[in-house]
């Protein structure tokens, strides 16, 4: 994956980064974080700028964000439980998007653009309940801007040393899933206490 990322980014130069964060959105398979690090090492080699970086690497989130909330503004439910694997879309992923939305509301716009698998997905439950457009944009925009600059500064500072960036985030994805399993897990409890 790895060497995708960087033939796309390589020959395509800031649209191959922009393109590659629109193919993280779509095949979550690719992690945005080594998309953005990648952008941060071209501009710690003076490729690209690191303000470029940052840029591109924000308007590739925010487009893929507004993307998935237009599937679930106009497909709904159904289209995603029909269509969301071709896409994929897990659905216990996407449950922990809507447990999320259900909590947080449009703060979860902010918040939720900070964790991995979340941040993906977490535009659409706002598809599909409506949420106002340009309200969820600013949140979007708001809430990408320190993961962004966070993986993009990562990239310039460690330069060639990114697979350590790679290793450590590996860790830091096992207690966020837990995290996002015991609200899961609560919701559920809370809900068959109520019953």
């Amino acid at each position: 994956m790895a060497n995708f990322v960087i033939q796309l980014i390589g020959n395509y130069g800031y649209f191959g980064m922009f393109l590659g964060m629109v193919l993280e959105a779509v095949i979550i398979a690719i992690p945005s974080e080594l998309i953005l690090a990648t952008g941060g090492i071209l501009a710690s080699q003076k490729i690209f700028s690191f303000e470029g970086a940052f840029l591109v690497g924000l308007l590739g989130s925010v487009f893929c964000a507004i993307v998935i909330y237009l599937m679930g503004y106009y497909g709904g439910n159904a289209f995603i439980k029909k269509y969301g694997k071709y896409f994929f879309m897990k659905e216990e992923d996407i449950e922990k998007s809507d447990s999320w939305f259900k909590k947080y509301g449009l703060l979860s716009a902010l918040i939720g653009r900070n964790f991995p698998i979340i941040r993906t997905l977490i535009s659409l439950p706002m598809g599909i309940t409506r949420q106002s457009f340009i309200k969820f944009i600013i949140y979007t925009t708001i809430g990408s801007i320190p993961w962004t600059f966070a993986f993009v500064y990562v990239g310039y500072t460690l330069g060639e040393n990114w697979i350590i960036l790679s290793t450590y985030v590996g860790y830091l994805k096992i207690p966020i899933r837990i995290f996002l399993l015991s609200i899961v897990f609560y919701l559920f409890v809370k809900k068959v206490l109520k019953k």
